[in-house]
């Protein structure tokens, strides 16, 4: 007998609009300004996690990665806690297509993104699966860094190749046609479950 479905759904943050007006003014020159709002929204509400990611691009960008990846662990952690059940299970679903769970994919893919640049590679496939495996639609192409670190790629190289000034094209969707296949072992569940999400 198949036991019922978890799915995740995260509660509206009161934080979420200024956090968003605050995105529409920063521009590199007012960091010092925007970091500062950053942390009072963090501290304001702690579980909405776009604040620390914003937080944690400006702060790489200074070159201040110590203190970017402490910022990145602390929404990790807590993205963690709101999504695991009390035995630390993931939910079987955390789909993108609600709002409220946006801030959590992407502090999870922000963390599996990290991990394979910094080469642990094994615990980034954890995240980048578990990622897809929750949301087989894949809005944040977690597939695609799969498929890379597979083929033994660095993040490096992936950057490298597919990034065109901040976006992926079309040839990423290609480059993933040609090759997933190749790795049924990890592939082959997700063609099915992609025939039935869609």
């Amino acid at each position: 007998m198949d036991r019922e479905q978890r799915e995740f759904m995260d509660k509206k943050h009161e934080v979420m609009d200024r956090f968003y007006d605050l995105c529409e003014q920063y521009n590199g020159s007012n960091a010092k300004f925007i970091k500062r709002r950053m942390k009072q929204l963090i501290e304001e509400d702690p579980d909405f996690l776009d604040s620390y990611l914003l937080l944690y691009e400006i702060l790489k960008n200074e070159g201040n990665s110590s203190e970017a990846e402490r910022v990145l662990n602390d929404a990790y952690e807590r993205a963690l806690r709101l999504i695991t059940d009390e035995n630390g299970n993931w939910p079987d679903r955390l789909s993108w297509g609600w709002l409220e769970n946006r801030h959590i994919i992407r502090t999870i893919l922000n963390k599996a993104i990290l991990l394979w640049e910094k080469r642990k590679v094994d615990e980034a496939l954890d995240l980048l699966r578990k990622l897809l495996k929750t949301n087989p639609g894949d809005n944040v192409g977690a597939r695609f860094y799969i498929l890379a670190i597979r083929m033994n790629m660095t993040l490096e190289e992936f950057e490298r190749r597919f990034d065109r000034g901040g976006y992926y094209d079309m040839d990423l969707s290609h480059w993933f046609d040609e090759n997933y296949k190749r790795f049924d072992d990890e592939f082959g569940w997700w063609e099915k479950a992609i025939e039935e999400y869609m």
